[in-house]
């Protein structure tokens, strides 16, 4: 497909479907990838799964001190962002 060794990219809602499945494609590429979502054991998983250039982040997109904290913590965490993939989402059922 294509090189992305030496690029960090930000997937957010990776802790499954998916997101899961374009951070490991980003992985497999060779980018660094920083797992964002609200479920950690799965993003733990998903980290563990991939082994070296991955990273958890932690946040809630309804919370939005916590959100505008999370690409500088991205950023001095890998030490830069060059992809953003913006897949988290959610449902109101009811």
């Amino acid at each position: 497909m294509f090189e992305l060794g030496g690029k960090t990219a930000l997937v957010t809602g990776a802790s499954g479907g998916i997101g899961a499945a374009i951070a490991r494609s980003l992985h497999a590429q060779g980018a660094t990838v920083a797992l964002h979502g609200t479920r950690r054991e799965a993003l733990d998983a998903l980290a563990a799964e991939l082994g070296a250039r991955a990273h958890v982040v932690t946040c809630s997109f309804t919370d939005r001190a916590a959100v505008e904290k999370l690409i500088p913590e991205v950023e001095a965490a890998l030490g830069g962002l060059d992809i953003l993939v913006n897949n988290a989402g959610s449902t109101r059922d009811g």
